[in-house]
């Protein structure tokens, strides 16, 4: 089961945050829409570190894997993303919150396993002193 796990989700961390600014400006537009780097890194988190080449690398990438289709334009001598999201693009909130649900589901059935194992040997020493004893 951990080999689905890591299946659904093998994005990186930054691809995952771009993923995340992009989905949200093209949900607002039917799955399409026009976003400059400017616009994506005003809304990444200041806690991950992006430099200029690395967007377009990430771009491509996403663009390869089936998020969406991607083509770069000028607007004004400003380099602009022209996005049409794809099937999967679409998908990828979904998928997020499977994910999610997933790990939490996992933490807290290991957090009850856990829990039941040790009241069973609290229960098992119990058991053993009063037969001994």
């Amino acid at each position: 089961m951990g080999i689905n796990l890591e299946k659904q989700h093998v994005l990186t961390k930054k691809e995952k945050w771009v993923m995340r600014v992009i989905y949200q400006s093209a949900d607002k537009k039917d799955g399409t829409c026009l976003i400059s780097p400017i616009e994506i890194f005003e809304k990444l988190p200041l806690d991950i570190e992006y430099e200029e080449h690395e967007l377009d690398t990430i771009m491509s990438n996403l663009a390869i894997d089936g998020y969406f289709e991607l083509t770069r334009s000028d607007k004004k001598g400003e380099l602009v993303y022209c996005i049409n999201m794809l099937q999967k693009g679409l998908a990828f909130a979904r998928v997020e919150r499977a994910f999610r649900s997933n790990v939490t589901f996992r933490l807290l059935l290991a957090l009850g396993c856990g829990i039941c194992s040790g009241l069973a040997a609290m229960g098992l020493r119990a058991l053993i002193q009063y037969l001994m004893g």
